[in-house]
């Protein structure tokens, strides 16, 4: 289960970080509106909370 739930985690990182790429990327040139800033924001916090749950998995 832990495996299987670790190989799901590294695919929906990897899926997220390549969401936030242009976003970050717009925002770091100040190209980015509002709406935009606030998914990145989104995405951010959701990509934290997975990584942080991989860690405890990879731990254990």
């Amino acid at each position: 289960m832990s495996q299987e739930r670790i190989s799901e985690l590294k695919g929906l990182l990897f899926n997220l970080e390549q969401r936030m790429r242009p976003l970050e990327w717009d925002s770091s040139r100040h190209q980015i509106n509002d709406f935009k800033k606030i998914q990145l924001g989104k995405l951010k916090e959701e990509f934290s909370t997975l990584q942080n749950e991989l860690q405890q998995l990879e731990q254990q």
